[in-house]
């Protein structure tokens, strides 16, 4: 039986941000195709990525912001989901 290397909680915390931000950074760097007519969209994503990211490094111990930092940080999710899609609605519906 293997035993699990033995990590600190903020070290597992940290390697799980970091695990995060790479994903969501390759995320964000294929994202931006469906917005090259856009650049108004891509802008409005862009702030949404960045703010995601100011939320995910922002971190006060683990009930200092109450599950609202969680919650801006689905909410955000959201946003730039709706923002891709309202570019395919448009792309789709061109005159």
């Amino acid at each position: 039986m293997s035993k699990l290397p033995n990590f600190s909680s903020r070290a597992l915390r940290r390697a799980v941000a970091a695990a995060t931000l790479l994903g969501l950074g390759l995320a964000a760097g294929v994202a931006y195709a469906d917005l090259d007519d856009h650049p108004h969209l891509v802008a409005a994503d862009r702030a949404a990525y960045q703010a995601m990211m100011q939320l995910r490094v922002a971190n006060n111990g683990p009930a200092a912001f109450g599950g609202h930092r969680d919650r801006a940080m689905r909410l955000l999710a959201q946003a730039r989901r709706e923002i891709h899609e309202s570019a395919r609605f448009a792309d789709h519906h061109r005159d």
